[in-house]
């Protein structure tokens, strides 16, 4: 049995950053994360054991706050200064360059467009720097505008190109007055890429992620759209029974938010199987 491991299986840069950086306050007294860091049971508990705990509201408890990979609000910052609260920023750097591009064209008078699941912290952040009046949409089907306004559209970092393509295409056939700026990061393009070329030559396709994570969701779509036995899991206590002896090759891949422990761990269970 061959097992095909995807070269970008595993933590991103912005969720590393922000793993190293959480990892650096360890032992700093009330320090807490402002929701998960990140979407990863394991780590959120690795956290805790070392100390860092996690609040949904800024307490008065808290002395330290880190920002989660996702980001937030302005209103989060202002709130956090104003309470003298030390601000430790594990935001990841494309998800700031939205923030900016977002306030400097809502200042500028356009109406904007975030491609993105409403629900999700990064974007719940992104509309912030919008005074919250950003339009989000989950894909063009979703879109009802007027002829008379300028739009500005960003799109969610994790999300998936072809969703985004679409309203881009909808925006332009339809002659919109609208501005687009490309924001999906690299490292979920490759890894989409990536993966969905692995899981069209595999019997078997293995996405390794938090039920949680977005990224593991649109990553293991892509590879349900090309591999009829495609299979999202966690770690190997979610690993079903599979018998390996009739497979022939195994692929796998992983979100952004899974360590590579994790990884190496349904690895070795996969060849102790087979």
């Amino acid at each position: 049995m061959e097992i095909i491991v995807a070269k970008s299986a595993g933590f991103c840069f912005g969720v590393q950053r922000a793993v190293d950086m959480a990892y650096k306050t360890a032992g700093q007294k009330n320090t807490f994360t402002l929701g998960p860091l990140i979407h990863n049971d394991a780590v959120i508990e690795d956290l805790r054991n070392r100390g860092i705990g996690l609040v949904d509201n800024i307490e008065d408890s808290v002395e330290s706050l880190i920002i989660r990979s996702h980001g937030v609000t302005p209103q989060i910052y202002n709130k956090a200064t104003e309470q003298n609260i030390n601000i430790i920023d594990a935001t990841c750097p494309y998800v700031k360059k939205i923030h900016m591009l977002v306030e400097r064209n809502f200042k500028k008078g356009y109406t904007i467009i975030i491609v993105g699941d409403a629900s999700h912290p990064e974007i719940i952040g992104i509309n912030g720097w919008g005074n919250d009046q950003c339009l989000i949409i989950k894909d063009a089907n979703e879109l009802c505008l007027d002829k008379d306004k300028a739009y500005f559209v960003v799109a969610q970092t994790t999300y998936k190109q072809e969703v985004v393509d679409n309203v881009i295409e909808y925006l332009t056939e339809h002659n919109y007055n609208f501005k687009y700026v490309p924001t999906i990061c690299d490292a979920t393009t490759n890894r989409q890429t990536e993966a969905r070329q692995i899981a069209k030559v595999v019997d078997i396709m293995i996405v390794i992620g938090s039920r949680y994570s977005s990224n593991t969701q649109k990553l293991y779509e892509v590879c349900a759209q090309v591999c009829n036995n495609a299979i999202c899991i966690e770690n190997t206590n979610s690993l079903p029974k599979i018998n390996f002896d009739l497979i022939k090759k195994v692929g796998i891949t992983a979100g952004a938010s899974t360590p590579k422990h994790i990884i190496e761990d349904v690895i070795n269970q996969i060849n102790m199987k087979g």
